[in-house]
């Protein structure tokens, strides 16, 4: 089953991205739990409703990472949500394809949610006005990762995206956003990033 973004999930990766233009910076995406998958051969995408920035610089810190998806995955439970893809910037502008790390926090989302993602942020094509997706998803097919292309259906109502994510880029709300790291440096830092969520609902 293919990923969709909301809004809220695309516009939170992107602004995580443009606060930490000079370093790599990683998150997870989630979406609703559902009860059960259809058995007519037909699936609907996978929804991610959700963004939840992890961390920027050092991607490959395995004790905050298990700290981080602690917390995430007893968040996920309160919310009746699951984890449904990784997404990632490289700290290399020019190169979006998934590394090490990548693949390996891929594997373990894809231990309870098959269809997991990768998303990969391009960095070297993020501008204020946001006028083409900038993402490319790789999906799981015969133990490799593949990249599929970025249409609009990709998103739930890309419009929508594209004017509130320009809108939030250009009044500098990424300077508000937080990532786990922040988390870890002051608890009081709320990583599901409420103030972020009103902005983007109040736009919608």
């Amino acid at each position: 089953m293919p990923v969709q973004l909301t809004s809220q999930a695309y516009c939170k990766m992107l602004l995580h991205a443009a606060k930490y233009p000079h370093s790599a910076v990683n998150g997870l995406l989630v979406a609703e739990r559902t009860k059960d998958k259809k058995r007519d051969g037909h699936h609907d995408p996978v929804l991610c409703v959700d963004c939840v920035p992890l961390f920027h610089g050092t991607l490959a810190l395995a004790p905050m990472l298990e700290v981080a998806l602690s917390l995430i995955d007893t968040w996920c439970k309160e919310n009746k949500y699951i984890i449904a893809a990784y997404y990632q910037a490289n700290e290399r502008t020019k190169d979006s394809r998934p590394n090490q790390v990548a693949e390996k926090v891929a594997a373990r989302v894809s231990e309870n949610f098959s269809d997991a993602a990768i998303i990969m942020v391009d960095s070297s094509r993020l501008k204020m006005s946001c006028s083409e997706p900038i993402v490319i998803i790789y999906d799981h097919h015969e133990n490799k990762w593949k990249s599929r292309d970025v249409t609009y259906d990709c998103f739930e109502d890309w419009n929508e995206a594209q004017k509130i994510t320009s809108a939030l880029l250009e009044g500098r709300s990424y300077e508000n956003l937080i990532d786990f790291d922040n988390h870890l440096d002051d608890l009081r830092n709320d990583w599901t990033n409420p103030v972020i969520n009103k902005s983007v609902l109040d736009l919608c």
